[in-house]
């Protein structure tokens, strides 16, 4: 007599014997094998037997299995990628927390100062929070090795925007800040340890550190966007592997 249960049980060994071992596939394959057999069973048409051949022939065959899997296998993983959008956030974020506080929380800031300066920090802080939404709307590149270069062509984009704002931090920001006229300056005020800004003619150290202060926290702005990118290419490619372990 003709056991449904038995005769699975040596299809799984058959379909492993072919080269499809992950039991979480075999698991998959065999509840629609076990559900396609059993609707044809019950038609009345065919007997147990008949119904499970038929159902594992439109299964297919072992070979016919793995070539399939071979299409899906350019959705493989890229950590790498991840691992540099991750690396961009991480500098973005220290260098942020590093600036930021000293700079930015200073009372004698105009209402004009610390929008340009709070702005590249929300810019940074977003490109961070993108990582949980932002692979709704980039592409699913199915092979890996053009993730991996558009992973590293972000990571070199992030690099190459911090090198090329060192050079012009150090022979075009600070010259002109420091040759700047009219720029803000501390007056010191009786019974405090600050003191307020005011429009004068040269370039105070406070004043000096706070324009190039700016200047690195947009820098980092910028930077941090790349890595927001990469990281989504990666997690838009890992949810859809999700969603279609198999179907």
């Amino acid at each position: 007599m003709f056991n449904l249960d038995q005769a699975i049980s040596e299809w799984r060994q058959k379909m492993a014997a072919g080269g499809i071992k992950t039991s979480v596939v075999l698991d998959e394959l065999e509840s629609h094998l076990r559900e396609d057999a059993e609707r044809l069973a019950k038609s009345g048409v065919l007997s147990a037997e008949e119904a499970f051949r038929v159902a594992e022939s439109r299964i297919g065959q072992s070979e016919l299995l793995r070539a399939e899997f071979a299409k899906i296998d350019p959705l493989r993983e890229a950590r790498w990628v991840r691992m540099i959008g991750i690396g961009c956030g991480v500098f973005a974020v220290l260098t942020m927390l590093w600036f930021a506080p000293w700079m930015l929380f200073a009372h004698e800031l105009t209402a004009s100062e610390r929008v340009l300066g709070w702005t590249p920090v929300a810019l940074t802080l977003f490109s961070v929070v993108s990582w949980r939404f932002s692979y709704r709307f980039l592409p699913v590149i199915r092979s890996r090795r053009a993730r991996v270069i558009a992973g590293f062509v972000c990571g070199l984009v992030s690099l190459g925007g911090i090198y090329i704002f060192g050079l012009a931090l150090a022979n075009v920001i600070v010259p002109r800040v420091i040759n700047m006229p009219n720029l803000t300056m501390i007056e010191p005020n009786a019974g405090h340890t600050g003191g307020r800004l005011m429009g004068v003619q040269g370039a105070p150290e406070f004043s000096q550190m706070f324009m190039i202060g700016i200047s690195i926290l947009w820098a980092v702005a910028v930077a941090a966007i790349p890595g927001a990118i990469a990281f989504g290419l990666e997690e838009a490619v890992r949810r859809r592997m999700k969603e279609n372990a198999y179907v």
